[in-house]
């Protein structure tokens, strides 16, 4: 009696931490390849602490940067890629469909390069002044108080606000301002920052596994 009422104790404590086991794999949707200079994340009700290379990032993670910081961040699903300049502010919003991780991007402040892989699941960049949508594309994306620019390298990203809406293609710079419709001009004088960074091609993240044996995983990646 005493051995079967120890096995269903067992049994009620593994039922209790798959559910949690599962609900944080979910949550999961992104891993930091690159970290140059300050930046700092914050996790739900937990206070900011350093961000690091080969971090997990769950979804409603905030993340700061510092002056003169750098930070490169791969989503687990289709390895689609940003890279956040300094002074910058953001919140990493993701939900897993049939088709992968439904991406949002809350950016308060700052500068951000996105390069989204075609077929995913949706990207949204959420500011104040609008949002811009991609399904796969390359853009940068400045961030002033109440005014969004975004410049078109390949693909196209609609932008919108309450004003309405406007298509910005490649060689294009798009403008949201809060309380005017978007518009769009030719891209003029802009120098990609990105490109010039260099971002190893391959990460290893070490983790422990059920036995407290220490593995490494190696997660490759396109530019």
């Amino acid at each position: 009696m005493q051995t079967a009422k120890k096995y269903l104790t067992v049994l009620i404590i593994v039922s209790f931490f798959i559910p949690l086991a599962l609900a944080d794999a979910e949550k999961e949707i992104a891993v930091v390849i690159k970290v140059k200079g300050a930046a700092v994340i914050k996790s739900g009700e937990s206070k900011w602490r350093p961000l690091t290379k080969g971090q997990r990032l769950d979804s409603d993670d905030l993340i700061k940067t510092g002056k003169d910081a750098l930070v490169a961040i791969v989503f687990t699903d289709d390895k689609s890629m940003l890279k956040i300049r300094s002074n910058s502010q953001f919140q990493l919003k993701g939900e897993r469909t049939e088709k992968g991780i439904a991406k949002k991007l809350l950016l308060m402040m700052g500068q951000v390069w996105s390069k989204i892989t075609p077929n995913g699941a949706g990207y949204e960049m959420i500011t104040p002044s609008g949002v811009a949508a991609v399904r796969g594309t390359e853009f940068y994306s400045i961030v002033e108080a109440l005014k969004t620019t975004i410049i078109g390298i390949s693909g196209s990203v609609e932008i919108r606000n309450a004003m309405g809406s406007a298509l910005v293609g490649a060689n294009k710079t798009g403008v949201m301002e809060k309380g005017k419709a978007p518009v769009v001009s030719n891209t003029k004088g802009f120098e990609g920052w990105a490109e010039t960074d260099d971002v190893s091609q391959s990460l290893d993240i070490e983790f422990e596994n059920d036995d407290g044996v220490k593995k490494k995983m190696k997660i490759r990646y396109q530019e």
